[in-house]
């Protein structure tokens, strides 16, 4: 099975998978972006209250303006750091529409691999396409064949213990009840009500 005129599939609709499918469609590549949230930039929606520690300026991909540019798309204001939720809703979303239907929404890749090789059956391996297992939202399977895989599912479901060389702490797992590995959003209530008139180490 001839690899060119495969897509290359993005695993992930957030900035970087978002960006890396622009930089495709601008070298002449096909890409299709596998999300498994229901909308692009799920996992930046998650921590829409915090504000960024850079600016507009510095977290617009060249490729993806470019792509934006024809739509009338504005960029915001260069020297301005915006939210993980401006982020999402004035730039990724709008990225996301003009991509349309090279991203797929409630797509979770469960597995990747080449085409007739495993284990066992390796011999010419380089050669073969790629295999990606997709499970859509509504629960169906799908096989994808694929000229190339990119990875830009990030690490916001599997967040860094705190212990060193990527273990947990000694009683990390014990006091699981008392960590959050998340900047908490103040504005809620809830939220709010479990910090209230307590120590916090950070």
């Amino acid at each position: 099975m001839s690899t060119q005129q495969l897509p290359v599939v993005v695993i992930g609709a957030g900035p970087a998978g978002l960006a890396a499918a622009a930089h495709l469609l601008d070298r002449g590549l096909d890409p299709l972006v596998l999300e498994t949230g229901p909308v692009a930039g799920a996992a930046v929606r998650e921590w829409s209250h915090v504000r960024l520690f850079s600016t507009w300026g510095e977290v617009v991909d060249p490729a993806a303006e470019k792509l934006l540019a024809p739509t009338g798309w504005v960029k915001p204001d260069a020297d301005t750091y915006p939210t993980g939720g401006d982020w999402a809703e004035l730039y990724l979303q709008p990225l996301a529409d003009v991509l349309s239907d090279t991203v797929r929404l409630g797509a979770t890749v469960t597995g990747v691999s080449r085409a007739g090789r495993d284990r066992i059956v390796d011999a010419d391996r380089e050669a073969q396409p790629f295999v990606v297992h997709v499970t859509h939202a509504d629960g169906h399977e799908e096989r994808l064949f694929a000229r190339a895989v990119i990875d830009a599912s990030g690490t916001w479901t599997t967040p860094s213990p705190a212990g060193g060389s990527g273990l947990p702490a000694l009683g990390e797992k014990t006091a699981a009840d008392h960590i959050t590995y998340r900047v908490p959003d103040l504005k809620d209530p809830a939220v709010r009500a479990r910090y209230t008139g307590k120590r916090t180490a950070v």
